[in-house]
C-alpha cells in the first residue's frame, strides 16, 4: 500500500528481493543491514540496525505478523492485537 507506505511479506523473502520490488513503488526500508542475502523473518529476529542514533533497529518497522504456533494454530499480533505477545515476537535475541 504505497500511500500508507506498508508492505506485507512472507519471512522468507530476502532483503534484496524486498528492496527491490519496493523501489518499484517508490518506497524502501528505513534502515537495513549490509548483508542483504539475509531473509526478512531472520534480519528482524536479530534485531538489525543501521548506522546513526536516530534509526531505529529494523524490527520497530514491523506492525504487525502472524505467527504459527504449535497449540494455538496461526494468531496474528499488532500493537493493537495482543500487544504484549506482539512486542515479545518481534524481535528474538536469545
Amino acid at each position: 500500500d504505497a500511500k500508507k507506505k506498508t508492505v506485507t511479506v512472507q519471512a522468507g523473502i530476502r532483503v534484496a528481493e524486498l528492496v527491490d520490488a519496493l523501489r518499484e513503488h517508490g518506497l524502501t526500508l528505513q534502515n537495513f543491514a549490509s548483508i542483504r542475502e539475509q531473509q526478512v523473518g531472520g534480519i528482524i529476529q536479530v534485531g538489525a540496525h543501521g548506522t546513526g542514533a536516530r534509526l531505529p533497529p529494523i524490527d520497530e518497522q514491523v506492525i504487525s505478523m502472524k505467527l504459527v504456533t504449535p497449540s494455538k494454530g496461526t494468531i496474528e499480533l499488532s500493537r493493537e492485537k495482543d500487544p504484549d505477545l506482539f512486542y515479545l515476537a518481534r524481535c528474538g535475541l536469545g
